[in-house]
């Protein structure tokens, strides 16, 4: 008793006990909000991802952040080659998945994803698109490409352009008026403002540091075009190379994704104000899965526990056992009919119903603390972003995945045009679950007033869609490995990504049980349609 009471006095000192902080959740009330989110479905099956996303093959092009508002947003510089191969890598696919479906090897289940992606396709011409490679310059191929990127996928295809001399002249007076950098994060400021918001390294090796004292040397003693020299190849040292520079230009499309995420139930007080807590903060890899049942040894391991959705997910950091941290689907679906917390009238679903009637299951994030530690997002935004990223998993060792600490926001600039905004997304749903995996009590109602209000505890300033604003808000800076409070900004704007709608079809292999080798490994191989792989019919039963 003496140290219960120790307890609460201590925590009274921040004026929250933990009573307090549980009392952040509703309990069983009921959603309110009846609009359908996540995914309908009858049984665990397996899916294939049926939207327009393009394929990036280089790890080093792609960058997972992780942050306060509980949002995870992918960052992909695209290659010309990954622009070029877009509409060809739209035709395989579909081709791929109607001969899989013509020459009975699969059959369609659950849902008519499958019937509304092959109307899609014939609507938007991707195949007479794309047989006009032939008929088109190089420049031109690219550029009906690019808009078809973008018309398929609106409020995510950037067209960045920057003029190198005047970056290099910009860095060149910054590093002039500099003091001395003694500390490796003073340095990575340095660094990263060479190409702001565009540049987020984390360490330095010794020709790296080197290089850059040569050019505060340079910089300092005025000499614009030697520094104008050593500063291009310190930008392709520190970059990987992805940024081309010709004719004195850096011009490239980016594509941009952000998903609602799900993160560790418990929530930590930051300035008096209870907040989700992000946890294993820092720079993470993603990294094959070693331990643990099952197939292993790859990147894009597929569970057979029915509840991760046969979908492959990603781990970046093992724990101990056969547990790992990793980015994986909802973790938990949800019977309807006569569910407590979901809106009576999803009982009633059948848009997109296989059958006809209501849809016996459905999967949804909660955009909130949920998880035992993992990072959670909607079962179609996991299968998604297993298409953006490479066909392999050899090829997906090393995507860099920032996570910052609780109380720090994703601040990007995803024009490239200098407007930062706060990273955000339409999606208002959060919950807890109990260890059975069942939905218990909702964290707010899902309106995006009262949820805001929720998860932004009272640091925003409400209003309508791209009006809501903050009077402060810190970013994360990372030095090595490790996440730091980085700079504060003061009235920048909440950008709310559109919510994507979830585009997977269920399936069942004929012949072949789901959970076995076979057909796990039919699972990955569907997935894995992209420029410079090959796909292996023969693991697909095709030959």
């Amino acid at each position: 008793m003496i140290r219960k009471w120790l307890v609460i006095v201590c925590l009274a000192v921040v004026h929250l006990s933990s009573s307090a902080v549980e009392k952040t959740a509703l309990g069983g009330q009921r959603f309110a909000d009846a609009t359908p989110y996540g995914l309908f479905f009858n049984d665990y099956d397996p899916n294939f991802y049926t939207g327009f996303v393009p394929r990036v093959q280089e790890q080093e092009r792609i960058k997972v952040h992780v942050a306060r508002g509980n949002q995870l947003r992918v960052r992909m510089v695209l290659s010309d080659a990954t622009v070029d191969n877009f509409l060809l890598d739209q035709v395989a696919k579909h081709d791929l998945y109607q001969e899989v479906i013509d020459r009975g090897v699969i059959q369609l289940t659950s849902n008519t994803a499958w019937e509304d992606y092959h109307a899609r396709f014939e609507s938007e011409g991707l195949r007479e698109k794309a047989a006009r490679k032939g008929s088109l310059s190089p420049e031109k191929w690219r550029a009906l490409n690019a808009e078809t990127i973008d018309a398929l996928n609106p409020e995510r295809l950037y067209r960045i352009q920057a003029d190198f001399a005047k970056l290099a002249a910009d860095w060149q007076a910054l590093l002039a008026a500099s003091q001395a950098a003694d500390d490796l994060g003073a340095k990575l400021d340095l660094v990263n403002a060479l190409f702001p918001r565009r540049i987020f390294v984390f360490d330095l090796d010794a020709g790296q540091e080197a290089a850059l004292g040569e050019l505060v040397v340079l910089a300092k003693a005025g000499d614009a075009a030697a520094f104008r020299s050593k500063a291009l190849a310190f930008l392709n040292s520190v970059t990987d190379g992805i940024y081309d520079v010709e004719d004195g230009r850096i011009d490239y499309y980016e594509y941009t994704a952000i998903y609602p995420a799900g993160t560790y139930d418990k929530t930590t007080v930051h300035a008096g104000r209870v907040i989700p807590d992000i946890t294993t903060p820092g720079i993470w890899f993603f990294q094959p899965r070693m331990h643990g049942t099952g197939m292993r040894g790859m990147v894009d391991y597929i569970s057979a526990a029915g509840y991760y959705g046969l979908i492959p997910m990603f781990p970046y950091e093992y724990a101990s056992g056969s547990a790992y941290n990793s980015i994986h689907n909802t973790g938990i679906s949800n019977w309807i009919q006569g569910h407590a917390l979901l809106p009576k009238e999803w009982g009633q679903y059948t848009r997109g119903s296989r059958n006809g009637k209501p849809f016996n299951r459905m999967s949804m994030t909660s955009r909130g603390p949920v998880s035992h530690g993992c990072t959670r997002l909607n079962n179609g935004h996991l299968a998604e972003l297993r298409e953006l990223l490479p066909s392999t998993s050899q090829q997906m060792e090393g995507v860099v995945n920032y996570r910052n600490i609780s109380h720090c926001y994703d601040v990007f600039d995803r024009r490239g045009d200098g407007d930062v905004e706060i990273m955000g997304v339409q999606y208002y749903i959060a919950y807890r679950h109990t260890d059975a995996r069942v939905a218990k009590e909702i964290w707010a109602q899902n309106n995006r007033k009262d949820f805001y209000e929720w998860l932004y505890a009272g640091e925003m300033n409400f209003g309508p869609i791209g009006q809501v604003t903050f009077d402060d808000a810190c970013e994360a800076k990372f030095v090595k490995r490790k996440t730091l409070e980085g700079k504060h900004w003061q009235g920048l704007t909440l950008y709310e990504a559109p919510y994507q709608p979830e585009t997977v079809q269920f399936y069942k292999i004929n012949g072949v049980a789901s959970l076995s080798d076979p057909g796990m490994n039919f699972n990955r191989e569907l997935r894995r349609v992209g420029y410079g792989y090959q796909v292996d019919r023969k693991t697909l039963r095709l030959d």
